[in-house]
């Protein structure tokens, strides 16, 4: 026991806090990079249903998450350099509106690196603003964009809180796809989107100070077509191959410690133009889904537009009582006569309603409750086969949830 004593010493002694980069970051052992451990354990329990909803699906299901965030920083000449990993390991009985089996999955939701400014790796949209901040659970149903995908970013600060980003970002993530215009056409082709095209380029500006944040967000998003390969077939291809889509959005948060110690307030609104996955839809039966654009039968393509407006409100009743209010509203257009006629629709309308109480007895220690509400539903209804079943579909889903973070 006397020889084992200078030895455990010496180990407490050489594993240091480094306390320039924040609490519970230590000196890796024999190099100058600071390293946090830490991670989270969620129990979640789900019941859901919607309208038209097959028996088979599972209206109750239930996961269990588990992750690991490691948070590695070195100071260099050029700054700060960061690697960040937050990776979910789940396992599942079920997804959100639809059945079994029980799974396991491994979700990564940020792997990148930081430095001189720039982000290389898998990390959230810098398009997004809300982003769901305050919704819980791992299967939100929210409006709203709320998207992790690969990008290589720069960003830049002038101080007084003004910044903003350039990113390249995986086009792939937001493929809403190029539909025909009449699906009833003999050999037409479900998707019509071609493999190989550009990233999607999003930038952003905004400001952070006391009062809060605002941020102006904008997005460029390819849409290319399959070549035609039979001259004069109907549906065979497009005669315009590319075309361009993009995306924009507005994004306020007001700090409201005039009601209570942080409470918040979120404002958001978007409008797309043949870039639909940037507008957030829930759609919970995944029918009557809008693409990029829809294919003529003259190859021709028209695009699809929207817009969106969300809303939310946190409050802390106390200082173990927390909620959050929150909501949205979309809408989507066709925009082209023949698949307003094909798919029994002119037009989309989807708007969901919220609210969470969570109660935290210690530190460290959630246990919440949520419910939300959401309704998918079609302007100018007919029943064609190709659309909607029913002219409007709602869904409800109650979550409680218990979560441990360290």
């Amino acid at each position: 026991m006397a020889a084992d004593l200078p030895v455990k010493a010496a180990q407490v002694a050489y594993v240091k806090q480094c306390t320039a980069m924040g609490d519970g970051f230590y000196y890796v052992p024999g190099t100058d990079t600071c390293l946090r451990l830490g991670g989270y354990t969620q129990a979640q329990g789900y019941y859901n249903t919607y309208t038209g909803a097959p028996s088979t699906m599972d209206k109750t299901y239930s996961i269990a998450v588990f992750g690991l965030i490691l948070d590695a920083r070195t100071n260099t000449d050029y700054g700060v350099l960061r690697s960040y990993i937050d990776t979910r390991f789940l396992w599942r009985s079920s997804d959100a509106f639809s059945e079994g089996p029980a799974t396991t999955e491994v979700v990564p939701w940020n792997i990148y690196i930081q430095f001189a400014g720039f982000t290389f790796g898998y990390a959230q949209s810098f398009f997004d603003f809300y982003a769901n901040a305050n919704v819980l659970g791992q299967d939100p149903a929210t409006i709203g964009d709320d998207v992790r995908t690969p990008l290589i970013a720069y960003t830049h600060e002038f101080g007084g809180g003004w910044v903003a980003n350039i990113a390249v970002e995986d086009s792939s993530t937001r493929d809403g796809g190029i539909n025909p215009s009449d699906p009833a056409y003999p050999d037409v082709v479900d998707n019509y989107q071609a493999g190989s095209r550009v990233p999607d380029f999003v930038a952003n500006f905004g400001q952070t100070g006391d009062w809060g944040q605002f941020q102006l967000s904008g997005a460029l998003h390819q849409v290319t077509a399959m070549l035609p390969t039979t001259a004069g077939y109907p549906y065979d291809g497009s005669s315009t191959t590319s075309s361009w889509g993009y995306a924009v959005q507005a994004g306020l948060l007001f700090n409201l410690p005039f009601i209570a110690e942080s409470d918040t307030l979120y404002l958001q609104s978007a409008y797309v133009n043949g870039a639909i996955s940037y507008l957030g839809l829930v759609n919970p039966s995944g029918e009557l889904t809008p693409p990029d654009a829809y294919m003529n039968a003259d190859g021709s393509i028209s695009k699809v537009t929207g817009w969106n407006f969300t809303a939310q409100f946190l409050h802390n009743w106390n200082e173990n009582w927390q909620s959050a209010f929150f909501g949205g509203y979309a809408k989507f257009n066709l925009d082209n006569p023949i698949a307003e006629v094909a798919y029994g629709a002119t037009s989309g309308t989807n708007y969901n309603v919220g609210a969470n109480l969570t109660w935290s007895p210690v530190k460290n220690l959630a246990i919440s409750g949520q419910y939300q509400f959401n309704s998918y539903a079609a302007n100018g209804y007919v029943n064609t086969g190709y659309g909607l079943p029913v002219q409007n579909q709602q869904a409800h889903q109650v979550l409680f949830m218990v979560e441990r973070d360290f």
